[in-house]
């Protein structure tokens, strides 16, 4: 049986199959949403085979091309129906469980932002017993999902009670702009500070525009390599360190003749402190949240990391004063390919091909 598991984001479109095989193509579906059925279609070696199954998870309903979720739920739906029609497709609930395509439709708020809950699903069955906490980081949020026994045990289910419950954050490691992170800098002009003896820097506030984003940050703290061929950026230049410094100069309104390499660096390092910080606090909470329903202490939660940010959640556990029993287990350990950028996509793909094996039997008769 060949199963595909799709998450179609707002930004971006992720496809794993059960085995591993998997692939992330950016495509902001607010600027082309009659586009996707293309975008289905020519997935990098994903278009060429035939899927028994088709496992589904989304949150692009949230974009602004569709006026409500439920119009968004209903165009991806019948989208991908439409571009795998010799498949079935099955789509993820929060409920914790897949429906057929016309049920989904009917439930859009069971179906709209279910992609953390089927990685959660998946992920929980390496800690079956006890607390837990999986945090997964990507290129826009991060979300901090509360696992028992290896079952989620959110407070929140829609997006609105997980922002509510810092379940959710909008924060990630590429495409969150530096003026959501903070509203001042600190900026050092060695000049004036020689001659007034203060050697404090000035904090200066951001311009509040899209100059530049978190991967600008990560680029100059050099967290994230260079990657000269991606563009999908602020400015659609190329994801370079250098390239990097034109654009975070622009968010204190100078541009490279303006502002000295050191003094960038001293931004982006500060910026980063600050993300993390967001991260570390939210992290706090859940981990008290989890360990207060097991009865237990917070030493005791085992720590889940997931996403192609997993690396700042391990900075943002030892920003919270985190000493654990037991070490972090990173997600991508459990891959047998590295699939961590499309982890709720494989997820979705592992649960359906456990799941739906009765669904295809017709097929098989």
């Amino acid at each position: 049986m060949i199963v595909l598991g799709l998450d179609i984001g707002g930004a971006n479109i992720k496809a794993a199959t059960s085995d591993g095989h998997c692939v992330s193509r950016a495509f902001p579906i607010w600027q082309n949403r009659d586009g996707l059925l293309r975008e289905l279609r020519q997935l990098p070696g994903m278009s060429e085979s035939h899927y028994d199954l088709v496992a589904l998870t989304m949150t692009a309903e949230l974009a602004d091309c569709f006026e409500n979720k439920s119009e968004g739920v209903e165009f991806i739906v019948r989208t991908v129906a439409e571009a795998f029609p010799d498949s079935v497709l099955r789509v993820w609930m929060t409920s914790g469980e897949f429906a057929e395509p016309g049920d989904a439709i009917e439930l859009p708020t069971l179906v709209s932002a279910a992609n953390w809950h089927a990685l959660a699903t998946w992920a929980g069955r390496a800690v079956p017993f006890g607390p837990a906490l999986l945090i997964d980081i990507g290129s826009t949020t991060t979300d901090l999902i509360p696992l028992l026994n290896g079952i989620p045990h959110p407070q929140g289910f829609s997006d609105l009670h997980r922002l509510t419950h810092s379940e959710l954050l909008y924060t990630g490691v590429r495409r969150t702009p530096v003026c959501a992170i903070v509203s001042e800098v600190p900026m050092r002009n060695e000049t004036d500070s020689d001659i007034d003896g203060n050697t404090e820097p000035l904090m200066v506030s951001v311009a509040a525009e899209l100059f530049a984003t978190s991967l600008d940050v990560h680029l100059i703290n050099r967290d994230i390599p260079d990657a000269p061929q991606d563009r999908n950026t602020a400015d659609n230049r190329p994801a370079t360190r250098a390239a990097a410094m034109h654009r975070l100069a622009r968010i204190v309104c100078c541009d490279r003749d303006e502002i000295s390499d050191l003094q960038l660096e001293q931004i982006a390092k500060y910026i980063g402190i600050q993300q993390r910080a967001q991260i570390s606090k939210a992290i706090s909470n859940r981990l008290r949240y989890v360990s207060g329903i097991a009865g237990t202490t917070v030493d005791a939660v085992q720590l889940l990391l997931s996403g192609s940010g997993d690396w700042l959640g391990i900075r943002g556990l030892e920003g919270c004063g985190w000493n654990p029993r037991h070490d972090p287990i990173r997600l991508r350990s459990m891959f047998v390919r590295n699939v961590s950028e499309a982890a709720c996509a494989f997820a979705v793909a592992r649960l359906a091909a456990e799941r739906c094996l009765y669904d295809l039997l017709p097929m098989v008769r």
